[in-house]
């Protein structure tokens, strides 16, 4: 993991609630994606679903693709452009150019993972898709936001608080 030094940081709280809005509606989208699956909490397959059914989910999955992509991009647009403006001095600079160039790892990844995951469903199983599209990107998310996230705003929010 980073460690960094000290940083003064100045969310204001419009920026912060944008940032907490984003976040919470980019869990909302997973949590939408996981109900495409009739059978994503049963961990079943598309082999109890009629054809219709499967057309029906690769058709819905695709789309949640463009939405999804679209979504994060301009969720990580939004965060940099408050970090560039919020994170001065000590190591500001590179905290805010080694978060962008995250950014642009995980959507490279995330690119990546879509293509997998649309060739998995148009073979006939778009439930293992979905499922293996909603663990990687839990853990994608997950691990971006402890180790670039939480770190500025809980700096930012301690100093805020002071």
């Amino acid at each position: 993991m980073m460690q960094y030094g000290p940083v003064s940081g100045n969310i204001s709280a419009t920026d912060r609630l944008l940032l907490d809005e984003e976040h919470a509606r980019l869990e909302q989208f997973m949590n939408d994606m996981s109900d495409i699956c009739e059978n994503f909490f049963l961990h079943g397959n598309c082999l109890a679903c009629n054809r219709s059914q499967v057309a029906t989910c690769q058709g819905r999955l695709t789309s949640f693709f463009y939405d999804f992509l679209d979504l994060v991009a301009e969720h990580f647009e939004n965060e940099e452009n408050i970090l560039r403006s919020s994170l001065t001095g000590g190591d500001g600079d590179e905290r805010f150019f080694q978060h962008k160039n995250e950014h642009a790892r995980l959507m490279h990844e995330i690119n990546d993972l879509m293509r997998e995951s649309l060739l998995l469903s148009h073979q006939g199983n778009p439930s293992a898709a979905i499922r293996r599209l909603d663990q990687k990107i839990t853990e994608m998310f997950g691990a971006h936001a402890n180790v670039f996230d939480a770190p500025i705003l809980l700096l930012t929010q301690k100093d805020g608080d002071e």
